[in-house]
């Protein structure tokens, strides 16, 4: 299946890609619960890239998503996961997309 940001693949799915053309970190939080793995990865370029794209917050609630470049330049985002699928598109340090999907 092809993801074009519009497709509801459950509640507190978040998949993140790179546009800029940079080398690019992410993180999403694990505030609202202590599941999961909120190191920094490489980000991927493409939503359908599951090992580096996916993240599954599992509908718990706010939790931030941030960007880190190879200078250590940081943004993050303070986001409501709850009941949407989550994507975020990072084009720039002032270009960042985030859509969200409900079921229907």
């Amino acid at each position: 299946m092809s993801l074009d940001a519009t497709t509801f693949m459950g509640a507190g799915i978040v998949y993140i890609r790179n546009e800029s053309g940079d080398n690019m970190q992410t993180f999403v939080s694990k505030l609202s619960h202590n599941s999961g793995d909120d190191s920094w990865f490489v980000v991927s370029a493409s939503f359908e890239d599951d090992a580096h794209a996916r993240w599954n917050r599992s509908n718990h609630g706010w939790e931030v998503i941030a960007f880190k470049d190879d200078n250590n330049k940081r943004v993050g985002f303070y986001v409501d996961l709850r009941n949407v699928t989550t994507y975020v598109t990072f084009r720039s340090f002032s270009n960042v997309e985030i859509s969200q999907v409900q079921t229907a």
